[in-house]
Order: structure tokens, then sequence, then C-alpha cells
């Protein structure tokens, strides 16, 4: 009975401790790799204002803050970004992007520079963000994000 009881502790204690197991340095290499297409798929669809393409990457509890304080949703940061003839997105680069991995959570910091022509006047933009990015279903959604004018 003795034996059993061991054998049971035993493998519960083995199954449990390889649960919490850290991350492998590949794991880690591919889940950052995810996350870098993941924010070029944004600002891919942010340039070319495929909504289809945002609608996927914004998670339905997006939360956003915005430069000048403001605060906003996914339904409104679909507003914001859907097609508008007088705005045309020419580029949009991301510099100094920095991933940090928690598991199936991703904060990232970068610099984006975006080039916009509106009502036919060329404006620059650019921004530090933080955004958060969640896995789920494979496919990483962006939770939270908050930028500042620079």
């Amino acid at each position: 009975m003795k034996r059993l009881v061991f054998l049971f502790l035993a493998v519960l204690f083995i199954s449990a401790g390889s649960y919490g197991q850290a991350p492998t340095p590949s794991d880690q290499n591919n889940a950052e790799a995810e996350v870098m297409k993941a924010i070029a798929k944004w600002a891919d669809a942010v340039r070319s204002r495929d909504m289809k393409a945002l609608d996927a990457l914004f998670a339905d509890e997006l939360f956003i803050t915005t430069f000048d304080g403001k605060t906003r949703g996914k339904k409104e940061e679909l507003e914001v970004l859907k097609p508008n003839p007088n705005v045309r997105t020419v580029s949009v680069e991301n510099e100094d992007v920095r991933v940090k991995l928690y598991g199936e959570t991703a904060v990232v910091t970068a610099l984006t520079k975006m080039q916009f022509v509106i009502s036919e006047k060329e404006t620059p933009v650019a921004m530090r963000y933080t955004a958060v990015f969640v896995k789920r279903d494979g496919r990483w959604q962006m939770v939270a994000l908050q930028t500042a004018r620079t």
C-alpha cells in the first residue's frame, strides 16, 4: 500500500513539475517570430485599410488609450481605420520593436512612423506604443494599446 501511495505521489509530482516548466529557447523564438508577424500584419492592414485583417487582429475586448488620453474599443478603432477618400496611408514602419513574452501573452513596445496624405497634404506621424497581445486559437490578438506622440 505504501508503495502504491509513493508511486501515485511520484507521478503527480513529476507531472505537476512538467506542467509549469518554462518554455524552451526554441519555443520563445517561435513565439516571438509569431508576434513579429502579427505586428507586420497590423502595419500592412493599417496601411491598406484591410478591415477584415484588422478585425481578426483586434480582440473583441480591445482597449486603446490614445496619445491624447482618450480611450476607445475595437468598434471605434475599426471606424477610425476604415477607408476614407480624404485619407491615404502611404507607409507604416515599426522601429525599435521589443517583444517580451509571458506565456501566451506578449508585451510589445515600438516606435511607429507613419506617412499619411490627408486632403492632399503629406502628414508624417511618429508614435511610441505599448501593445499587449494574447495568443488565442493559435493566433495572436491585440487586447490593449497605448500610444504616445514623439
